[in-house]
Parts: structure tokens; sequence; C-alpha cells
């Protein structure tokens, strides 16, 4: 019995790794919402700048990566790293996923994704394993 539960669950975890189609207009949502994720950390950050005493555990940092957006993000980079055929991957790739205020930036380190904040040095959010599953062809 426990065989055949630890295989389930190793088959669960092979299948739910793999990214979900979803159609244009939700994975426009989708998009919409990182975005949304992305002011909201802005508008967090410039307040706290203005005002340091605000800072608290009652109000967390908001959740950039979330399943959807993680799921999103990994199928552009897949696209971007399998259509580019020479040059600068990584660039392709950061080109490919939604524009940033000018404080943030992406940042690809080893098989992750960071959005980091270069004003205040800190990394905002980690998308682990980004793209290390692509195999990308020369």
């Amino acid at each position: 019995m426990k065989t055949a539960i630890a295989i389930g669950m190793i088959g669960f975890v092979l299948v739910s790794s793999r990214a979900a189609a979803q159609t244009a207009v939700e994975r426009s949502q989708i998009l919409r919402d990182f975005q949304q994720s992305v002011v909201d950390y802005t508008q967090q950050h410039k307040c706290l700048v203005m005002f340091p005493e605000a800072v608290n555990a009652a109000s967390p940092a908001p959740k950039v990566f979330t399943l959807p957006v993680a799921v999103v993000f990994r199928q552009l980079i897949a696209e971007a790293a399998t259509a580019h055929h020479s040059g600068d991957v990584a660039k392709a790739v950061t080109d490919a996923l939604p524009a940033l205020p000018a404080t943030l930036q992406y940042r690809l380190i080893e098989t992750d994704l960071e959005i980091r904040d270069t004003e205040a040095g800190v990394v905002v959010a980690v998308l682990k394993d980004a793209y290390g599953a692509i195999t990308v062809r020369h």
C-alpha cells in the first residue's frame, strides 16, 4: 500500500510540474495580476521609504509569483529560450517577460528567476527552477 501511495505521489509531482494550458484571456489576466503585485510592491516600498516606522509583520510583502503566474512565466521562458537560436539567451528570456518598473530588474541565477529591487538592494521574489528543464538547441 505504501508503495502505491509513493508511486502515486511521484506521478502527481511529475504531472503537476508541467505547465497547464490556458486561453489567451486567462494568460492576459494572470499577467495583469502579476503587474498588480509588482505595483503593490513598489507602492509599499515607497511608503516604507517615506514612513520607515510603518514596517510591521501585519503588512507582509505582496506575493509576486503565485502558482498561476509561475506557470505562465515558465511557459514564457520556455518559449523564448527555445525560439532563440543564437546570442544571449538570458537577454532573450528577460525580454520576453513583462516589463518591470525602473527600480526592479529580472536576474537569472542558475535555474532561478529573481526580481531584484536595485534601489533597496533586496530580492523581491524568486521563481525557483524557472528554466531548469529547458533544452536549447543551437
